[in-house]
C-alpha cells in the first residue's frame, strides 16, 4: 500500500499538486464560481480549507493548466483557459497590536505589487494606492484584475473586545475594500474569505455588490470533506488507521464520523467533516482532538461568563440566518460567535419559520469546549478530562460514594474568587456540573423531564441509574426529600438496572459539597 501524503502544514495548491499530497478535488466549485465572474464572500471556521481554496482560484487565474490535469475543472472546461493578473492579499500572517499595524501590513502588501507593475514613488493613503494599483495593473497587462483576499477579517477578530482599536481597523478596512466597488470595471473576479461577518456595520457596507455564498446549498461542501470524499480519497488511510487501532474499517469510519463529522453550512444539511482533524488523525494514526487543541478563542469562554449565558441552551438553540450572519451582536448574544467560529453548527432547518436549530458538530468539539470551559473554573494543576474519566469509572462500577468523593475534591480546588465573575451563583455550579456530566461520556441528561418535574442530573450506565438532585445553599436531606416527594425514580422502577438516588448540598461559603446522601432503591 502506497503511503499517502497529507497536506496538514501547507495550503498551497501548487505544492500539493506537484509534491503528490492528497488533494480533495474542489475544482467543480471553482468552475462554478469563475463561470459567473463577480464579487464573492465565503465564511468558514479556522483551518477549514479557505486558504487552499483561494490558492486554487489563484492558480486557475494565473493559467497554470498543468496543475489541474485530471481534475473536475479540466473536464468541465476543456478549452478557453485565459490567464489574468492576480492580486492576492493574506491578512492572517500579522499580529495586529496597535493603530498602525494594519496600515503597515497593507503598505507592505501594496508595495510588492507596485514594484511588480512599475508604479514608482507611490503616494497617498493605502486605499488611494490600491485604486491606482488596480487601474495600473489593468492598463499594463491589458487584462482585468483578479483580487483574492484571504482572512479579510483577521484584524477585527484579533481585536474583538478592544472596541477602540477595532473601530479604527474597521474604518481602515472599510476604506480599503470600498475601492473595489469604484474599480469594478477593471476587476474580473474578486473573492474574500474569513471566519466572521459583522452584519450591517460591516466593512462590506462599502462593497454592496458582493455575493455571500456562506449559507448557499450550492456551495455547502466547498470547504471541508464530505462523506463521499472521505471514502473516495482516504480509504487507504482509514485502513491503515484501522490496523493500528485494531478496529474494523467500518468501525474506523464510525470513529472519524463520531469525532469529526457533523458540520452543516446550509439548509440542505450536507454532512461536512473537519478537514484539519481528519488529515491529522490519518497522519498521526490516532483519534485525538486536533482542531480543538490548536486553540479555542478565549473570547468564546469570556462571552459565556460575562453574559451569564446558559451553557445548555447553546446545544439546541434556534436562530435566524440574520442572527448567525451578524457577529456585531456577540456582546449580548454569543450564538453567532459560536456558530461562525465553528463551535456550533446547523443541525436542522425549519422552512416555515426559517429558523435554524444549532448544536455541537461532533464529539471533538463538545469535549473540547466543555473541557476548556472547565479550565476557566479550575486551577491549571487539575486535569478536568482525567477527573471525568475517574468519575466515570466510579459510576460504571456502582460506587457513587467514590464519585462524590472525587467530585468534592475537584470542587474544592476551584478558586473562590471565581464566584465574583458569575452573575448568578447557581449558574456557576450548573455550568461545572453540566461540563463534568458531559465529559464523563456516559448517557447523561441534565434537567431530565418527568411527569412531576425535572431531575437535575440523570446518569445511566449498563448496570446502574443515578438520579441526582442538587441544592445550592441547601442540604442533602432536602434534595433527597424532593426526589422522593416528586417520585423522580418512578420511571425506572421496571428497569433491571440498580437505581441510586443522590442528594447533594452545596455551600456558597465553602464553595464545595457540604452534605450528601446516597440512597439505593
Amino acid at each position: 500500500m502506497e503511503e499517502l501524503r497529507y497536506p496538514v502544514s501547507t495550503a498551497s495548491f501548487e505544492r500539493i499538486r506537484t509534491d503528490n499530497f492528497v488533494y480533495v478535488d474542489k475544482t467543480e466549485y471553482v468552475h462554478s464560481l469563475v463561470s459567473t465572474p463577480g464579487f464573492y464572500f465565503l465564511g468558514r471556521p479556522r483551518r477549514f480549507g479557505k486558504s487552499l481554496l483561494i490558492s486554487t482560484i489563484e492558480a486557475y487565474y494565473l493559467g497554470k493548466r498543468e496543475l489541474f490535469k485530471g481534475l473536475a475543472i479540466d473536464r468541465l472546461q476543456p478549452e478557453g483557459w485565459e490567464s489574468y493578473p492576480v492580486l492576492h492579499f493574506d491578512l492572517s500572517g500579522k499580529a495586529y497590536l496597535d493603530e498602525g499595524s494594519l496600515l503597515s501590513y497593507l503598505d507592505m502588501q501594496l508595495n510588492k505589487w507596485e514594484i511588480k507593475y512599475g508604479i514608482t514613488n507611490p503616494r497617498g493613503a493605502v486605499d488611494e494606492r490600491f485604486n491606482i494599483l488596480i487601474e495600473a495593473t489593468a492598463i499594463t497587462t491589458g487584462k482585468k484584475v483578479v483580487i483574492l483576499i484571504d482572512e479579510y477579517d483577521s484584524p477585527l477578530v484579533h481585536t474583538i473586545g478592544n472596541n477602540e482599536l477595532q473601530e479604527i481597523y474597521r474604518t481602515q478596512l472599510h476604506g480599503f475594500y470600498s475601492v473595489m466597488k469604484k474599480s469594478d470595471s477593471n476587476i474580473q473576479f474578486c473573492m474574500l474569505t474569513g471566519v466572521t461577518k459583522f452584519g450591517k456595520i460591516s466593512v462590506f457596507s462599502g462593497l454592496n455588490n458582493i455575493r455571500d455564498i456562506s449559507f448557499e446549498n450550492q456551495y455547502a461542501g466547498i470547504c471541508g470533506i464530505t462523506e463521499k470524499e472521505l471514502h473516495s480519497y482516504f480509504q487507504d488511510g482509514v485502513e491503515a488507521l484501522a490496523e493500528v487501532e485494531g478496529w474494523t474499517v467500518d468501525e474506523t469510519f464510525y470513529q472519524l464520523k463520531f469525532n469529526y463529522n457533523g458540520y452543516h453550512f446550509s439548509s440542505n444539511l450536507l454532512d461536512v467533516y473537519n478537514p484539519f482533524s481528519v488529515l491529522n488523525a490519518l497522519l498521526e494514526q490516532e483519534i485525538s482532538d486536533f482542531w480543538c487543541a490548536s486553540g479555542m478563542p478565549t473570547l468564546l469562554l469570556e462571552s459565556l461568563k460575562n453574559l451569564d449565558y446558559d451553557l445548555e441552551e447553546l446545544n439546541g438553540t434556534m436562530a435566524s440566518v440574520q442572527l448567525l450572519d451578524n457577529l456585531s451582536v456577540y456582546q449580548t448574544n454569543p450564538v453567532s460567535l459560536f456558530y461562525q467560529t465553528g463551535y456550533l453548527t446547523i443541525k436542522d432547518y425549519d422552512k416555515s419559520s426559517r429558523l435554524y436549530t444549532l448544536g455541537y458538530p461532533n464529539r471533538e468539539v463538545e469535549r473540547g469546549i466543555l473541557a476548556d470551559i472547565l479550565k476557566f473554573y479550575v486551577p491549571d494543576n487539575i486535569d478536568a478530562n482525567a477527573t471525568a474519566i475517574l468519575m466515570r469509572e466510579s459510576l460504571r462500577k456502582g460506587n457513587p460514594e467514590k464519585f462524590i468523593t472525587r467530585l468534592k475534591s475537584f470542587l474544592s480546588g476551584v478558586p473562590s474568587k471565581l464566584r465574583t465573575h458569575i452573575a448568578k451563583y447557581e449558574n456557576y455550579y450548573h455550568t461545572i456540573f453540566y461540563c463534568i456530566a458531559s465529559l464523563i461520556g456516559l448517557e447523561t441528561h441534565v434537567e431530565y423531564n418527568t411527569s412531576n418535574g425535572y431531575i437535575d442530573i440523570l446518569i445511566k450506565t449498563d448496570n446502574y441509574i443515578y438520579v441526582i438532585e442538587l441544592k445550592i445553599n441547601g442540604d442533602a436531606q432536602s434534595a433527597i426529600r424532593q426526589i422522593d416527594d416528586k417520585r423522580y425514580a418512578a420511571p425506572f422502577e421496571a428497569d433491571s438496572r440498580k437505581v441510586y438516588e443522590i442528594g447533594i448540598g452545596f455551600s456558597r461559603e465553602t464553595n464545595s459539597i457540604e452534605s450528601y446522601i446516597i440512597k439505593e432503591i
